[in-house]
């Protein structure tokens, strides 16, 4: 597995690691000294289109160059993208959202609580009822109407930072898997800070682009995401930009967990195509039969386990688990 990897990192990533782009900038902090940082296809729905990656050396925030038109993502969203986001949401999820619910628990016990990018509503279904006010974001109507419902809450659909709520409004946000999706996350991140209450809190989770599985498999690690996922960040540049928007850190953790079954599958197709066959994408459904369950259950166990462990200690997870807080008195951005 390995050596395909670092065969496919020569074709893909051809833009030169190393070498300076004067003429570009960095869309969150504006240093002009950024360099290539790798090229890729859209490997979930094994496409051939190929996405360039640029790396800014002041936040080092890494973002997609020259990314499609917000009219024409809808190609990128179809039908088989969001039936596996709306699957592995809702699958085993009262397990699933777990970590989520622990983590909010800490630090608020009740109130207004809004999900952007609340999908079919599986995350706030498992939230306790009686103690929060359930409101929602969700970008395509039919999967809000699920999710309305699914929990009562009520959805804004459509961009984000046109939700028309006012400012002091929640207690807690929440942005699962979605700051990674944003055109500008500083925009974005400056509406949220000015949703909360003062204390509030924003939990998000989102893929780690300095983690050792994105180092491992280069243009082959499922985090990248292509072209769906617009900014890819470390905690360094997570810590910076929310900084900079206003907020106060709480925690920043990598938990122990693995794309590498994913990734590695990345992999595997791209040999399958290299001995002339037509791979199938992830993007289409596979029968989930009780043999494969209990294989893929044994290799984690063994194989892929240990090493998530000793990532997470080492704040090298694929998965970063962040909260941070808007300070009791805060000043205008």
């Amino acid at each position: 597995m390995q050596a395909a990897v670092i065969e496919d990192r020569a074709i893909d990533e051809s833009c030169d690691p190393g070498k300076t782009q004067v003429a570009l900038a960095c869309p969150l902090c504006g240093e002009i000294q950024v360099s290539g940082f790798l090229r890729a296809p859209d490997r979930f729905h094994w496409r051939q289109d190929v996405y360039t990656l640029r790396r800014c050396s002041s936040c080092s925030c890494v973002w997609l160059d020259n990314p499609p038109r917000p009219e024409e993502m809808g190609i990128h969203y179809d039908e088989d993208y969001h039936r596996a986001i709306t699957t592995a949401g809702e699958q085993f999820a009262d397990r699933r959202w777990q970590r989520q619910r622990n983590a909010i628990g800490r630090h608020k016990q009740g109130g207004t609580i809004l999900d952007v990018g609340c999908s079919s509503g599986a995350f706030l279904s498992t939230m306790n009822k009686a103690s929060w006010k359930f409101y929602g974001i969700e970008m395509e109507e039919a999967t809000a109407a699920r999710a309305r419902a699914k929990t009562g809450a009520e959805i804004f659909v459509g961009d984000a930072v046109r939700a028309p709520f006012s400012a002091g409004s929640f207690d807690v946000i929440t942005a699962f898997d979605l700051l990674e999706h944003v055109y500008d996350p500083r925009e974005f991140l400056g509406k949220v800070l000015e949703w909360l209450k003062p204390g509030g809190i924003f939990h998000a989770v989102l893929p780690n682009i300095d983690s050792w599985e994105a180092r491992l498999f280069g243009s082959y690690w499922y985090g990248l995401e292509l072209p769906r996922h617009l900014f890819h960040f470390s905690p360094r540049s997570l810590r910076q930009l929310m900084a900079v928007v206003g907020f106060e850190e709480v925690s920043v953790v990598t938990p122990r967990i693995s794309y590498i079954e994913t990734s590695a599958a990345y992999v595997y197709s791209r040999m399958i195509e290299q001995m002339g066959f037509s791979p199938t994408p992830q993007a289409k459904p596979r029968p989930r039969t009780l043999m494969r369950r209990v294989v893929r259950r044994g290799i984690n166990l063994v194989s892929i386990a240990p090493f998530a462990q000793v990532a997470s200690w080492a704040g090298a997870g694929p998965s970063m688990e962040v909260i941070f807080r808007k300070p009791l008195t805060s000043n205008p951005i």
